[in-house]
């Protein structure tokens, strides 16, 4: 099977995946403006504060269904490319990545990272391109490494990522 014709698959799963939780965040975020508005929710006096939080709660699960929307117009436009030995990593790039001793395939997408795919037995972790990991990657090819600073408690750490194969 080509390349392109997996990638086609992967992001056909992944749509669908989106769309799926897409309809559940719809649902809670319509809950949560219910929810805003109910009389039990009424404050009761200047330091009540149930209403407020309703409403920010609301606000957020709206905020997300933006977020999903727009993440599946992205991937509906996603350009499909077989790459070969040698090519730079570009969006729908299939990577497996070796961070200690942990190899993890990656499949690069411009939205919705960290959702986990099937690829026939194989399991694959999308990894958005504005992601640390998905930005520092992108134009590196096989053999190459790549730093990649991240919020570890009050320090950074810094880790190394070797990118085993790209395809």
């Amino acid at each position: 099977m080509p390349a392109s014709t997996r990638k086609v698959k992967l992001v056909e799963s992944l749509r669908a995946e989106l769309t799926r939780e897409l309809e559940a965040s719809r649902r809670r975020a319509q809950d949560a403006a219910a929810a805003a508005t109910h009389e039990e929710n009424r404050p009761e006096s200047d330091k009540d504060m149930r209403s407020t939080e309703a409403s920010y709660v609301a606000r957020g699960q709206v905020e997300r269904v933006r977020e999903m929307e727009q993440a599946l117009a992205r991937l509906a436009t996603m350009p499909v490319r077989d790459l070969g030995q040698g090519d730079a990593i570009v969006v729908s790039a299939i990577v497996k990545v070796r961070h200690d001793s942990t190899l993890t395939t990656y499949f690069v997408v411009p939205a919705a990272g960290g959702v986990r795919l099937r690829d026939g037995k194989n399991e694959v972790q999308t990894l958005a391109t504005t992601s640390p990991l998905g930005a520092a990657l992108l134009g590196l090819s096989q053999g190459d490494e790549a730093e990649v600073t991240t919020p570890h408690g009050k320090t950074p750490m810094t880790r190394l990522f070797e990118i085993m194969h790209v395809s």
